[in-house]
């Protein structure tokens, strides 16, 4: 099935797609298999203090928003968004292609590096001594006041393995990857940023990150991580969303703002170009062009100018000026 470009008038099949992002799933494919890498290793252990008070909380059972749960939030709700808005109200699969790729693409990227820096940075969590549970009468090392783990009795190694994970906080990370780009996608679409002021969508647009935002504060809530790790998490995220989005969306100040960008084709040679002038000065000109499957499509270029006429221009068609 021939699909049309959106901005460049050509027309595609999805094998174009395919090939043509190709790359680009290979990327999300990568991110995603360096996250299950990096989990599999030991995290670096730093040193802690049984005084420190910032790792003596309580270790909760039953945290306020599990990861199973952060999943559907941040993954499954923006896809089905995105593609109801794709499929039923632009209905366009190049529209549907490129606000999944770009989400796909956020979260893969921010689940590798956020692993990253848990497994290497090895921060203590705030409810570290609890999950240790020191051997009584357990002190510090003299002369620098630490310890490590070999005090602990914890038998259970995969909650002591978590316990070293607190550096940056995953849920707050993968909250404001996912939900930060259903906001710059929402803020697109509804052309937000058009220069003429709509509260009503800025609310609307502010939704998703009011939600990552009270995912990310919930982990301080239940002690599973220190406030930087949770403000830390939320820059990652959201700086990977805005990288991501506009490799496949135009900025939120176009006023195309919310159209996918082209599909990236070979452009295709003109088999025929026609210019025409009009009587106002303007020039317009289109070309056709012939696909690979054989077709001819009608391609809009948009090389329209406005000129200005001398007064000492020849009136059948002197020189003109570009204004």
């Amino acid at each position: 099935m021939a699909i049309p470009n959106s901005q460049e008038g050509m027309t595609y099949t999805k094998l174009h797609l395919v090939k043509a992002y190709i790359i680009d799933w290979l990327l999300c494919v990568i991110f995603l298999l360096v996250f299950f890498l990096v989990d599999t290793l030991e995290p670096f252990q730093q040193r802690f203090s049984l005084e420190d008070r910032t790792i003596q909380n309580p270790y909760a059972e039953h945290e306020r928003v599990p990861f199973w749960l952060a999943i559907i939030i941040d993954l499954v709700v923006p896809i089905l968004i995105i593609t109801a808005s794709s499929l039923i109200i632009y209905r366009s699969l190049h529209d549907l292609h490129h606000g999944l790729l770009g989400l796909i693409l956020s979260l893969t990227l921010t689940l590798a590096v956020t692993d990253f820096f848990k497994t290497f940075a090895g921060r203590p969590r705030p409810d570290f001594i609890n999950r240790c549970n020191p051997l009584p009468g357990s002190v510090d090392a003299k002369p620098w006041g630490l310890s490590n783990s070999s005090i602990c009795q914890q038998t259970d190694k995969d909650i002591m393995k978590d316990g070293f994970k607190s550096f940056v906080s995953g849920h707050s990370s993968f909250s404001f990857s996912g939900l930060g780009y259903l906001t710059f996608y929402f803020a697109g679409k509804l052309h937000l940023f058009d220069r003429r002021g709509h509260a009503f969508k800025s609310f609307v647009v502010l939704i998703p990150l009011a939600v990552a935002a009270y995912i990310a504060t919930s982990r301080t809530e239940d002690y599973r991580h220190h406030w930087q790790d949770v403000v830390t998490g939320g820059l990652i995220g959201f700086i990977f969303s805005f990288f991501t989005y506009h490799q496949y969306y135009p900025p939120l100040h176009s006023y195309s703002s919310g159209i996918p960008l082209s599909v990236r084709l070979k452009p295709h040679s003109p088999a025929h170009r026609a210019e025409f002038a009009f009587h106002d000065g303007s020039t317009f000109e289109v070309h056709v062009v012939r696909n690979d499957d054989g077709t001819s499509v009608l391609k809009n270029t948009g090389a329209l100018q406005h000129t200005k006429r001398h007064d000492d221009d020849d009136p059948q068609g002197g020189s003109d000026q570009n204004v």
